[in-house]
């Protein structure tokens, strides 16, 4: 059948199936349908939103036998692996990648609807009787080799179960989606590598260093290591039994990918302010403890990422397998997104095989997924997955800066995603933080993520990506080998218009958060506290500040400062605050070598003095001269936006910020005791009376005319000791995970994964409340 009649066909097919009802018995019409040759563009052309949708409301016993007999021919495919039958097991991949996100839309989180209900979760859904109806789907052989049918539908597993386990079958089937292995392979126990004295040390670090050994459990090994795609994490290049580099495999796994993909879509359908992640029974399937390869399947995921070199692909990409980088990206965010945090505590069992116990596992909520990742815990696979993430996120900038066809790598598309792994990393292994700041160059992170940021200030598209790359830098700042770090030199050149400047990385970042204060979108107000807490955590660790990053701050001091700020919220003063604290920490804690800061700081003396002396008149009369006798304010730098919370040294929450968007604002006595009881002026106060006669002799020496390197000079060789405060104890700000940011990241990522997958739509945006979707249509 040339390929013009297959396609007529499958229409014929479809529209059948739409305006007549089909007898579940009519085997010709069935039979044929799944042996028509289709590829996944005309399966998503021919089964349009509109007419899934129709076949579900309108012609829902067609829908349901269409899901029944392609859920069956998998596990068929599954039980007999058979390939001739691949090209049909592909087309019920195709067809159930295409309808299932129209079920879900009336599944546990969506419209609930008692058909689809019974169809996906009820016990012998679809009314499949057993060997015969198997058997009129993939052939007589097949009925003759099945035996799980014949105990009726009485003991029939949930039809949603059945595909989920299907597809993570198929993504480890031998000459499908991997080589041939010996079926006792998958029994064999391996012993978890010897711990370095790195790894003990590691693990004491972060309060994991005793064991727990029990009976049994969940093993969290890889088994058989032969299956896993890629070497890396949990498995070693001689483990892996197979060529590494294969590529042979990367399509049917993108197609079987993408089914697994469209079973976990249920958040979507929820709108934010309702979402539950533990409600989808979907996601719950994927990620239990008796999914099926479900340990090779992360490890498979996360090493095909990790591995993946943009500059070893250079000018003959392979597409396919990019393809595959990326949607596996987008499959492990999803199933480490849902469920309970994993524990990282240390269980083995008696072969030294790390394990989770039966009855942890069994628990409301378990995600195995998210316990892997939190039980990752060797110095090697730290590095592996740092080394990563950097090369891949180094991608952005780095695919820019070469311009010849032969050494030009691939840009790689799904950083977005990479963040979102980075985020979860930092946030569930308990030593992955610690490994990268005092093992690793952490600024090998820091570097592509300002240059994203930096890049996409002024792209309303582009907000959540700057939300994503502050919250890790909120994260990562807290610490303080993350501030020592910061120090080292920075020597790269991006392809981008940052000013030049002479410094380490620190200097990169406080540019970088500049630069989206004063030149960014509108809609990253909400961030700016992120911005000023970021440079506050990093400034007592501040040696050398640029002069470039010491003019940036202090002009930070004055924006902030100006009416237009200072009256656009009442709580809007807390930048400044945090700005002084900036400085009170490099003067008290680094004074030595930030005679570029203290200059800066003489030079705009007026600013300073202007704060410390306000009164409420004059308060009163800037207020009303820039917003008039109404004050509705139209710019408020104390408007909330990604829930952000984070406790102080001694855990308590700070941070908090109220919502005076549009609301009126008049200054008050009491709003001014507040502000200057909140302004720590003392420090820079006592520096000005001191040093500025020091600078006004230099220059009346010289009568005005005074190279600025020579009062460099005299402020590098000026001590303030016994002339400043006592100092003042390092306030750390560290982000407290929260459910709101939980779920900014759920709507973030799935925002992501929809816009991402429009070559093939699999989800249509008429039906999703996760977030809001918004169609430009063509002007004719």
């Amino acid at each position: 059948m040339g390929a013009s009649a297959s396609r007529e066909k499958f229409r014929e097919s479809v529209t059948a199936l739409i305006e007549v009802d089909v007898s579940a018995d009519d085997a010709e019409f069935w039979d044929e349908l799944w042996k028509i040759p289709s590829s996944g563009e005309e399966v998503f052309e021919l089964i349009s939103p509109t007419a899934a949708r129709r076949l579900r409301d309108e012609r829902f016993d067609n829908l349901a036998t269409l899901f029944t007999q392609a859920t069956a021919q998998l596990c068929q495919i599954v039980e007999t692996p058979y390939n001739i039958y691949f090209d049909q097991a592909l087309n019920c991949v195709r067809v159930l990648t295409r309808i299932l996100p129209f079920l879900l839309e009336k599944g546990d989180l969506g419209d609930p609807d008692e058909n689809v209900e019974h169809l996906c979760w009820g016990a012998g859904a679809g009314g499949m009787p057993g060997d015969e109806r198997i058997g009129l789907v993939v052939g007589e052989e097949g009925a003759k080799n099945t035996t799980k049918g014949a105990q009726g539908d009485e003991e029939q597993e949930p039809l949603a179960l059945l595909v989920v386990h299907a597809a993570m079958h198929m993504l480890f089937l031998p000459q499908f989606t991997c080589d041939y292995y010996d079926e006792n392979d998958a029994n064999k126990k391996t012993k978890k590598l010897a711990l370095t004295r790195k790894d003990k040390e590691m693990r004491a670090e972060a309060g994991l260093a005793n064991e727990k050994l029990v009976e049994g459990g969940v093993v969290l090994q890889p088994r058989p290591t032969t299956i896993v795609w890629a070497p890396g994490a949990g498995i070693k290049p001689t483990d892996a039994g197979f060529e590494t580099s294969t590529r042979k495999y990367d399509k049917n796994r993108i197609e079987v990918l993408r089914l697994l993909l469209s079973a976990c879509c249920d958040p979507l359908f929820s709108p934010a302010d309702e979402y539950n992640p533990l409600a989808s029974r979907w996601l719950a399937v994927s990620v239990a403890a008796d999914a099926p390869n479900a340990v090779c399947l992360f490890y498979s995921l996360l090493n095909t990422i990790l591995n993946y070199d943009p500059a070893s692909m250079s000018f003959n990409a392979d597409s396919n397998h990019i393809q595959l980088v990326e949607l596996s990206a987008q499959v492990l965010c999803v199933l480490l997104d849902c469920g309970l945090p994993g524990s990282p505590e240390i269980v083995l069992n008696h072969d030294g095989e790390p394990v989770v116990e039966y009855e942890h596992a069994s628990q409301g909520g378990f995600n195995l997924f998210r316990t892997i990742l939190a039980r990752l815990d060797t110095a090697n696979e730290m590095t592996f997955i740092f080394r990563g993430f950097a090369h891949l996120l180094k991608n952005v900038y780095q695919s820019k800066t070469t311009y010849l066809p032969t050494t030009s790598s691939v840009k790689l598309e799904c950083f977005q995603e990479l963040l979102v792994l980075l985020w979860k990393f930092l946030e569930e292994n308990p030593m992955f933080m610690n490994h990268i700041l005092t093992q690793c160059n952490v600024n090998e992170l820091i570097v592509p993520i300002c240059y994203l940021m930096y890049q996409s200030r002024r792209d309303p598209a582009q907000i959540g990506l700057v939300h994503i790359c502050t919250f890790v830098l909120l994260k990562l700042s807290g610490e303080r080998s993350f501030g020592v770090a910061l120090n080292k030199p920075f020597k790269d050149k991006l392809p981008t218009d940052l000013p030049l400047f002479t410094g380490g990385h620190a200097d990169l970042v406080s540019i970088t958060l500049h630069k989206l204060v004063v030149n960014g979108a509108y809609k990253l107000v909400p961030l700016y506290s992120c911005f000023l807490t970021i440079i506050c955590n990093i400034s007592p660790y501040w040696r050398r500040m640029s002069l470039v990053a010491a003019v940036k701050l202090v002009n930070l001091f004055e924006l902030f400062s100006s009416p237009k700020f200072l009256y656009s919220g009442e709580h809007a003063h807390r930048h400044l605050a945090l700005l002084l604290e900036v400085f009170n920490n490099i003067i008290q804690y680094q004074f030595t070598g930030n005679q570029h800061l203290i200059y800066a700081i003489i030079r705009r003396k007026d600013s300073f003095g202007k704060l410390a002396s306000l009164t409420l008149p004059k308060a009163q009369a800037q207020c009303h001269k820039v917003y008039g006798d109404h004050t509705n304010v139209q710019y408020d730098a104390d408007s909330r936006g990604a829930p952000m919370s984070m406790v102080d040294n001694d855990g308590n929450t700070i941070g908090e910020q109220s919502d005076l968007t549009g609301l009126p604002f008049t200054p008050t006595n009491e709003w001014l005791s507040e502000m200057k009881a909140s302004m720590p002026l003392e420090t820079v106060t006592r520096l000005l009376q001191h040093l500025v006669p020091v600078v006004d002799d230099i220059v009346a020496r010289k009568q005005g005319v005074v190279d600025e390197n020579e009062i460099l000079e005299v402020l590098k060789d000026v001590t303030m000791v016994g002339l400043l405060p006592v100092p003042h104890a390092i306030v750390i700000r560290k982000y407290q995970p929260n459910q709101y940011t939980a779920l900014w990241f759920t709507a973030f990522m799935w925002g992501v994964i929809f816009l991402r997958n429009q070559n093939l739509p699999m989800f249509d945006g008429q039906a999703i409340e996760l977030f809001q979707v918004s169609v430009q249509e063509d002007e004719d």
